[in-house]
């Protein structure tokens, strides 16, 4: 069964995804969606994907630099940058395999301890988590739906829940049988950063979120879908959260959540080749990026990821 255990694990996300897509696209004319790609659709699509690449993976570096100085064990911006670019293509099966990807290659390359790097990696995810929620706060808010209150509320109290338990690494007081927790490796990152720092990345995580936002509001212009910044505030973190349900980089998935979530902006076909258009963009970019920027990196998370397979299924070989 172990074998059988093992390839469902990785066939799951291409199932998933196949049947997302035949389910979105039953009543649609894929004709009429692939005419929606037009090439002045595409001649502002790239340029942007292209830059935002550029720009996202200058910040994933130096976050990590800022997280792992840059002066241990030769650890640089341009080491940052490729193993990071080495995450993607795993990350396009699933983002929790793109993020123990990233674990493992910080741990090799920084002779850190495996939780050390795998608390590096969660306390960026941790920052992404926060700054999602306080969009969605912010532009539930600016909408004023009926469902403002219950939503702004739910959001409110993640967010506050992240923060204290945040204070709670942070602070000497004693946690009493807590404190042990605190004391996991895992935790290291988020407790012992300098301060500084801590903003200087909370700033750089901020800016992220707004150029991946600017670039879905730039494929939408591109189609003529005229969403406004403040329900975009709201549609990405949404669009984020389906994207971490097991798919192809969210591929169908992604699809059907873009369909309902933009419906008021366009019609079926437009959304869908918007969607489309984005979805493949980035797969293709992200694919490319950690196959030819970061080969060698790349080809050893996928080794890794592998036998951290083989020792979940209890597998020797």
């Amino acid at each position: 069964m172990r074998p059988i255990q093992k390839t469902l694990r990785w066939l799951a996300p291409l199932a998933i995804t196949t049947a997302a897509l035949v389910w979105v696209f039953q009543d649609i004319d894929f004709q009429t969606v692939a005419q929606r790609l037009t090439p002045q659709t595409l001649a502002t699509l790239i340029p942007a994907l292209l830059v935002f690449a550029v720009l996202a993976l200058a910040i994933e570096a130096e976050c990590l630099v800022r997280l792992l100085p840059a002066s241990r064990n030769g650890f640089t911006r341009g080491t940052a940058a490729r193993i990071k670019a080495a995450s993607y293509p795993l990350a396009l099966i699933h983002y929790a395999l793109g993020a123990g990807a990233l674990a493992v290659l910080l741990n090799r390359r920084t002779r850190r301890g495996v939780g050390d790097a795998a608390g590096i990696v969660g306390l960026i995810s941790l920052y992404d988590i926060g700054i999602q929620l306080l969009m969605l706060i912010i532009g539930v808010t600016a909408l004023e739906t009926r469902a403002a209150d219950v939503r702004v509320g739910v959001a409110i109290g993640l967010v506050t829940t992240i923060g204290l338990g945040f204070l709670g690494l942070r602070t000497r007081v004693s946690l009493g049988p807590l404190n042990r927790l605190r004391e996991l490796s895992i935790f290291d990152a988020a407790r012992t950063t300098p301060l500084p720092k801590l903003v200087a990345v909370g700033c750089l995580r901020v800016v992220f979120a707004l150029v991946f936002v600017t670039l879905v509001w730039i494929c939408c212009m591109a189609f003529d879908l005229r969403v406004p910044w403040s329900f975009l505030l709201v549609g990405v973190p949404l669009l984020i959260v389906v994207a971490m349900i097991p798919s192809v980089a969210g591929l169908g998935t992604g699809q059907i959540a873009f369909v309902s979530i933009f419906a008021r902006f366009g019609d079926e076909e437009t959304l869908l080749a918007c969607s489309l258009a984005f979805s493949t963009g980035l797969i293709v970019l992200r694919a490319g990026m950690g196959l030819v920027f970061a080969r060698e990196f790349t080809r050893e998370a996928f080794v890794a990821a592998r036998q951290a397979d083989d020792e979940a299924a209890g597998d020797p070989t």
